[in-house]
């Protein structure tokens, strides 16, 4: 029986749309960057990736068969998206649903309202969980400080949220810049699409809880600022460096700060 490992090594795909082979070897343990012409596969891989590692069937005509190095850290994929999931109805976005779940208690202990509880129920982890927190948010306020916005956690409802500095939110992170002439506190859904993507990510990866973890993430730069995409990789490894990261992009901004020996062009992953 083989091994089971930390981190993806290798992965194979036989017969991806019923005519390509791929092999992927030497994965990295850090950092990943797959990069590629439009249609030519890589949301598809990473699609079979994360089936393949959370057990998920996969679908007939996608591939005939997948496999990959045997691991037992947690695989999670971060999608981008930001569009109301009915248009119709005006229901909320499916990035905002995402962040809402991994912010708030969501049943599975998997939240950030969930972390922060342990302090009650492991009172001897209580500095450390404390501290940690501290990181977060001062990391989190860093980033946020050019549209005006702390983070912070309201005291009534015990629920992560926004207080505005100042009257009006510069245009940085996203589509549009948020703007509360009341400066009171303003709630996740406010936050632009940039601001929410960003949170998403760095939020999950905080929760991983600087342990081994695979991350996989589909265009990431989508909505963010250039000035974030720059170091996006560098703050995901700043809050979990046993985290492995392996995404796709369209942006070479993403890769610009020393990451280039990590690019992988996915057509040299197809073999005859």
């Amino acid at each position: 029986m083989e091994n089971k490992g930390k981190y993806i090594g290798w992965f194979q795909v036989r017969r991806m749309w019923g005519r390509l082979d791929l092999q992927w070897e030497g994965i990295h343990d850090d950092v990943n960057i797959l990069v590629g012409i439009n249609g030519c596969g890589k949301t598809t891989l990473l699609n079979l990736m994360s089936d393949y590692y959370t057990g998920q069937k996969i679908k007939k005509g996608i591939a005939e068969s997948v496999s990959g190095t045997a691991i037992d850290s947690p695989v999670t994929y971060i999608r981008s998206f930001d569009v109301p999931a009915n248009a119709k109805k005006k229901t909320e976005s499916i990035l905002l649903q995402e962040l809402k779940h991994v912010i708030n208690q969501n049943g599975e202990g998997t939240s950030f309202f969930d972390y922060r509880m342990k302090m009650l129920n492991y009172p001897d982890k209580a500095d450390m969980i404390r501290k940690r927190i501290d990181t977060f948010f001062k990391l989190v306020n860093t980033l946020f400080k050019e549209t005006g916005k702390e983070i912070t956690i309201d005291p009534q409802n015990n629920t992560l949220v926004f207080s505005i500095r100042e009257t009006e939110g510069k245009h940085l992170a996203g589509n549009a810049s948020t703007v509360d002439h009341s400066g009171r506190k303003i709630q996740l859904d406010q936050l632009s699409s940039g601001e929410k993507q960003m949170l998403l990510i760095l939020t999950t990866v905080f929760l991983q809880e600087e342990k081994p973890n695979v991350l996989l993430m589909d265009e990431p730069e989508i909505s963010l600022h250039i000035s974030w995409q720059d170091r996006l990789i560098e703050w995901i490894r700043q809050l979990n460096p046993y985290c492995q990261v392996i995404l796709t992009t369209h942006s070479p901004n993403i890769f610009a700060n020393g990451w280039e020996d990590k690019i992988v062009f996915i057509q040299d992953l197809e073999r005859p």
